[in-house]
């Protein structure tokens, strides 16, 4: 089998570790309100799982409703500050990434609206600077783990899936990977990450 000519990596708990508690928490500072309240009004309301599929394509229609479910105006650099404070780099990873880009092409693709597609330099500068294709579900009307947000990423990059290898750490979304075609690999840790990029024909 070929090298794979692309690598796709997810975003939150692969490349970095993700805290949604942590998250929530300074949300919640800023609105006055509880982490609970704002776990019910935005992620259990089903509002992020719209936006993620393309509901809230611009970045203020998005924050004018986030903000209108937790009843105070959240600017942009506020949601990017809370963002932010959850995410923790993976450093070990991103250096297997930077390793894997000198062989093949590099790309992002997360579940995630059009905030993190537009301002991941402020949000992940350390993923920002290895990685300059990013892709959010948000721009194919579908998210992970559908087949055709595969079908439609490829699509839009024109790259033939067999040629692509996808790492997430949820198994359902590695299995839609599958279903569309890509080579995949479900992420649990860096050392069987880099014997599989090994296995593949990568140098490590």
């Amino acid at each position: 089998m070929p090298l794979p000519e692309l690598v796709i990596f997810d975003m939150d708990d692969v490349l970095c570790h993700y805290d949604l508690g942590r998250r929530l928490r300074a949300l919640a500072s800023l609105a006055d309100v509880t982490a609970r309240d704002v776990r019910a009004a935005v992620w259990d309301s089903g509002f992020e799982d719209l936006a993620d599929t393309g509901g809230y394509a611009e970045i203020e229609n998005y924050l004018h409703e986030f903000g209108t479910r937790l009843g105070r105006t959240i600017s942009l650099n506020q949601w990017i500050e809370a963002r932010r404070l959850a995410m923790s780099p993976s450093v070990d990873v991103l250096s297997v990434a930077k390793k894997l880009g000198e062989q093949a092409s590099l790309a992002i693709y997360t579940n995630n609206g059009p905030v993190v597609k537009n301002h991941l330099e402020q949000l992940f500068p350390e993923a920002a600077e290895i990685f300059k294709l990013r892709f959010c579900s948000f721009e194919f009307g579908t998210k992970k783990p559908d087949p055709i947000s595969f079908t439609r990423l490829l699509e839009k990059l024109d790259q033939k899936p067999d040629l692509c290898w996808f790492i997430d750490d949820k198994k359902s979304n590695v299995q839609g990977a599958k279903l569309a075609g890509l080579q995949a690999h479900h992420f649990t840790n860096c050392d069987a990450l880099i014997n599989e990029a090994k296995n593949l024909g990568f140098e490590l």
